[in-house]
């Protein structure tokens, strides 16, 4: 199946942007967020030099760079990064990483990339996000490409396909670098996995008997995503104690909108964005199946073995195992972790409008959440020695 018309997924061009912008800023939501972010006394002055930007390039320059460090100046303490040094800012690549926010990682890859001199990516964002017609036109501006989810049958076997055949597009006929994430939706448990469906879409551009050879063009990199406070953390908990307890989370359009919200405003500590060598594959005759658990153990691997466990990271681990073995790694700390801990709890009881049943087995679940992470790290250090 060979598709060539990606109109109705693909991101926006240079020639739409004053189209879509000139429909972005007449959203009444868009001006409440542009006043919030930058005063609503600057809003007319932003407004005119929006209104002069022509190109995606623009675009980015004018209102997205500055729009992020306003976020991470009051949500972050520190943002480090590692590993462009095995770039070349003139090649293609493959980004996955880890997903801890629905906004946020793709748009800090972004502008790293952007600060360093590097073309910025196209980055994946399911449809279901896309609530309103200019979060759409925003992100599209943004080299945003869209994933169709909850589909069934021929319509899921399209989409997958041409969806393939995009990033097929991007990477190797426009050079164009791609983001997206290991596995559908964020981690809500802190278990970080590539899905093998992700590596199975991606070599359906390829063809019989020639997927190492697609998977070595698109030049795969891990990126490792480490936020010392997930921002969303109450939101992933009460997502995964209902999954667990066989009930299911019905997401308004209202709800979306809170929680993409809080991703950019809640406090985040540090962050650290860790990019890895880009990934190669030897021929040795693995069926498609093993070619494929060979891919996402290695992305896996390296996602892991490249985190930074912060000392919160470590609290919780050591408070899911009972256990003080790692005390010195947070020691003088602890009520600091205590407080996060309540103000984590009284944002659930707001959520639940003071109906949560048992607020010790959600404690649980935000250290395990953490804890996970450090296990994980664990492991894949293990695994290298």
């Amino acid at each position: 199946m060979k598709l060539n018309n990606f109109d109705d997924i693909r991101s926006f061009r240079d020639n739409e942007v004053n189209h879509y912008l000139k429909i972005v800023v007449k959203d009444p939501l868009f001006l409440e967020i542009l006043a919030y972010q930058f005063g609503k006394e600057n809003l007319s002055w932003w407004l005119e030099s929006i209104s002069k930007i022509n190109t995606i390039k623009e675009l980015q320059t004018t209102l997205l760079k500055p729009l992020l460090e306003n976020l991470l100046q009051k949500s972050v303490s520190e943002l480090t990064y590692s590993g462009l040094e095995y770039l070349d800012k003139n090649e293609s690549y493959l980004f996955i990483s880890n997903h801890r926010d629905i906004l946020l990682d793709s748009f800090i890859l972004n502008y790293i990339f952007f600060i360093n001199g590097f073309e910025t990516i196209e980055s994946a964002i399911g449809n279901n996000l896309l609530v309103m017609p200019w979060i759409e036109y925003l992100a599209r501006l943004n080299k945003t490409f869209i994933v169709q989810r909850n589909l069934e049958g021929k319509k899921f076997y399209y989409a997958s396909h041409k969806l393939s055949q995009y990033i097929n597009d991007c990477l190797l006929n426009r050079n164009q670098s791609i983001w997206i994430a290991q596995q559908e939706g964020r981690s809500k448990d802190g278990n970080d996995i590539t899905q093998s469906s992700l590596i199975r879409m991606i070599l359906l551009a390829a063809d019989k008997g020639k997927e190492i050879e697609l998977l070595n063009k698109y030049k795969i990199i891990p990126v490792s995503l480490s936020y010392e406070y997930d921002p969303c953390v109450i939101y992933k908990i009460i997502d995964n104690y209902l999954h667990s307890h066989g009930k299911t989370f019905d997401k308004s359009d209202e709800f979306r909108l809170n929680e993409m919200k809080e991703g950019l405003i809640e406090y985040k500590g540090n962050v650290h964005f860790s990019i890895s060598k880009p990934l190669s594959f030897k021929k040795n005759n693995q069926n498609l199946k093993d070619l494929i658990k060979l891919v996402t153990s290695q992305i896996d691997k390296e996602i892991h073995k490249n985190y930074i466990i912060y000392p919160f990271h470590w609290y919780c681990y050591d408070k899911v195992n009972n256990s003080s073995e790692n005390i010195e790694k947070y020691y003088g700390k602890e009520n600091e972790f205590e407080n996060y801990i309540n103000n984590q709890i009284n944002k659930l009881k707001i959520f639940t409008k003071n109906e949560l049943d048992n607020v010790d087995a959600m404690i649980l679940c935000i250290f395990k959440f953490y804890a996970q992470i450090v296990e994980n790290y664990l492991k894949a250090c293990s695994f290298s020695l």
